[in-house]
């Protein structure tokens, strides 16, 4: 078993359209999750090109040196950045999560579909009816203030609580190690 693997924490992806409510639901599950004692992390995921760093400043310099990975440390912030591959981008980040002095309890991707994560689809627009995955797929669960034809439970935006305990059950059925932290 590799570090990574032994280091595992337990994540969920929160996928969706568009403007589905993707960033609302990941907020409030943070906030939830952040109440009851958890170390939550919350990773954004796009297509679009955004660029971590300023052309030109240092730390692109080194970027563009050669340097696997860069870090920027500032007043009050730490991060780092990496160019990557799908391949190689959810096994660094889990990696670098794993490594913290005081690792997350669990990792919520926001718009990031692939990967074997349990995956919680918001549907917001009406004629929308089917979800873009199946329970076979890691479909746990859909939001939708409306009725959708889905093979997982359908919850409302509004139940949060409701919604962090499908994502417990479904980490514990995945047999993902427990995180420590208060989980009731």
């Amino acid at each position: 078993m590799s570090d990574i693997q032994s280091n595992r924490i337990p994540t969920v992806a929160i996928v969706g359209h568009k403007n589905s409510g993707k960033t609302t639901l990941t907020e409030r599950l943070v906030r939830h999750f952040a109440e009851q004692g958890l170390r939550v992390a919350a990773i954004k995921h796009t297509s679009d090109e955004i660029g971590f760093d300023k052309p030109g400043r240092d730390s692109d310099r080194l970027s563009h040196a050669g340097a696997v990975a860069v870090g920027l440390v500032a007043k009050g912030e730490i991060g780092f950045y990496t160019a990557h591959t799908p391949s190689t981008s959810e096994a660094w980040i889990e990696a670098a999560f794993a490594s913290l002095p005081e690792p997350p309890n669990l990792v919520i991707y926001e718009g990031y579909r692939g990967g074997s994560h349990p995956k919680i689809e918001c549907i917001l627009k009406p004629e929308m009816t089917t979800p873009s995955f199946t329970a076979e797929q890691g479909l746990i669960g859909v939001v939708s203030g409306h009725p959708v034809d889905a093979d997982v439970p359908v919850l409302d935006g509004g139940s949060i609580p409701q919604i962090a305990d499908l994502i417990r059950s479904s980490l514990a059925r995945q047999d993902w190690p427990s995180a420590p932290g208060k989980w009731h």
